[in-house]
């Protein structure tokens, strides 16, 4: 089969098997940078009246995708970078080892932009930035054999584009310095031509973050504070995360590693990291894809959080690296990419039955909308977006997750302003209690207990209404509707 036709091919099986998660409620990122998206301009917080710490590009497609229909928009839009990350993943392998590594990338990159082991059949700031680490990854491929000025200015843009979508992504600047060194090393790129590179790629690096910053700040978005969000936020959320308790990281990290094991993305990943030590496989590309790799599994472990959307991230090099070794390989590559095609399908086979159902946080959502009036707002203590989105409420609290509260509003102190103030919520939904791990509620929990009054519990969350405010009480879901039913293992 030629080239192109697996590409092709590559491209409809990925889209086709995204299709049926069109409608599928969103999770709780997806609702997220829904809510914010949808009214980011000039306000009172990083992005408009909400904060999160993520880059403008992310939040640009976020706009994008709420203003032109919501939920099923954000879906669609997420099908452009799966079509990119294939087709620019398989132009990658075959630059490095001809046709064939060409349509192995291609099969290997459709597989895990869709997988649902790895969270990938939702959209994510992963499954964004993955299309500008396959174009960084290609365009340094291009450098070291024409090392011309622009292809260097690419490589940079490329660069800059996967960190200003996910700050933790400089994966394609580790594969072009690894690359750069290996061909410096074997004579195959003169040490002029490498500076040319160098300083072509530091170029284009700066044009982009230049141009993406000023356009952000347009739009009310502070350089500064913007800074703080991407790098000087994710050092003190390490520490809090590192208090968490221990049978909760574990828990969390083991999911993740069941489902990297079951997937068979972790055999890809380990293929591809030892590869170049067998002579075969080596080249100054294969070490820097196992580079890439690497620096991949310290992003996502590094991240604290063990959430399995963050192996996408790993996805390119995999790709790539996969699709080379295929070239050289007639059974090791094919046998593990056939395991993962096999578990993909398995896995939405096992989650096409949830699809167009109603879990337990949009239940109660729906049923706040249904007797909320116009101009009431939503707290929802901590995180669950995806409740918040379901109400189609604003929340006048600028942190809609729970990590930033824990981080830089652990004594809830601007929450506590918040509820004592004219600004105070109609409505605030509690799962468990204001205290988290790490806060201290004693004050805001006496705010609370002055100015509102419970109403209901709806799928063991407490929804509180403010007093002197008079609305109809939520109807409880049912017991089917509080079980969420979309996960796997």
């Amino acid at each position: 089969m030629g080239t192109q036709r697996t590409v092709l091919l590559a491209v409809v099986a990925a889209v086709a098997l995204r299709l049926p998660f069109l409608g599928v409620l969103p999770s709780p990122d997806e609702a997220g940078l829904l809510m914010i998206g949808g009214q980011w301009g000039v306000g009172d917080s990083l992005y408009g009246d909400y904060w999160i710490d993520r880059p403008p590009i992310l939040l640009t497609w976020a706009w994008l995708a709420a203003n032109t229909g919501g939920v099923v928009a954000l879906r669609l839009v997420g099908l452009i970078p799966v079509i990119v990350t294939i087709v620019v993943c398989s132009a990658a392998a075959g630059r490095i080892a001809g046709d064939r590594a060409a349509r192995w990338a291609a099969v290997a990159a459709a597989v895990l932009t869709v997988s649902p082991w790895l969270g990938a059949d939702r959209v994510n700031a992963e499954l964004f930035a993955a299309p500008w680490l396959a174009l960084g990854v290609y365009a340094a491929i291009r450098a070291v054999q024409n090392p011309t000025a622009r292809w260097g200015l690419a490589t940079g843009a490329a660069i800059a584009g996967a960190v200003l979508t996910k700050q933790n992504h400089a994966d394609a600047a580790v594969f072009a310095v690894v690359l750069l060194i290996g061909c410096l090393v074997t004579g195959r790129v003169q040490p002029a031509a490498a500076a040319r590179l160098a300083a072509g790629a530091l170029g284009g690096a700066a044009l982009v973050s230049l141009v993406v910053v000023l356009a952000a700040w347009t739009r009310g978005t502070a350089p500064g504070e913007l800074f703080d969000a991407l790098f000087s936020f994710r050092l003190r959320a390490a520490e809090v995360l590192a208090s968490d308790p221990e049978g909760a990281r574990v828990g969390r990290r083991n999911g993740v590693l069941r489902r990297w094991a079951i997937s068979g993305h972790m055999l890809l990943v380990l293929v591809v990291l030892c590869a170049p030590l067998l002579r075969r496989f080596r080249s100054s590309e294969s070490w820097a894809l196992s580079a890439m790799a690497a620096f991949g599994c310290f992003s996502v472990i590094a991240g604290g959080s063990w959430w399995n959307h963050y192996l996408v991230e790993l996805a390119v090099p995999v790709a790539v690296g996969i699709g080379v070794i295929a070239a050289r390989s007639r059974i090791v590559a094919p046998a593990t990419i056939g395991y993962s095609v096999v578990t993909g399908v398995v896995g939405t086979v096992l989650i096409l039955p949830a699809v167009g159902s109603v879990d337990g946080p949009v239940a109660v959502g729906r049923a706040i909308a249904a007797v909320a009036e116009p101009g009431d707002t939503i707290v929802s203590a901590w995180g669950r977006v995806d409740l918040v989105y379901a109400t189609g409420l604003d929340s006048p609290y600028e942190h809609l997750w729970s990590l930033p509260v824990r981080t830089d509003d652990p004594r809830l102190e601007m929450f506590g302003e918040l509820v004592a103030g004219a600004a105070a919520p109609t409505w605030l939904v509690i799962r468990r209690q204001l205290e988290g791990w790490g806060m201290d509620a004693d004050a805001a929990q006496a705010v609370v207990d002055r100015r509102y009054r419970q109403v209901a519990t709806l799928c063991g969350y407490r929804v509180y209404l403010l007093k002197g405010v008079e609305r109809r009480t939520p109807e409880p879901p049912s017991d089917g509707q509080c079980k969420r039913s979309t996960r796997l293992l």
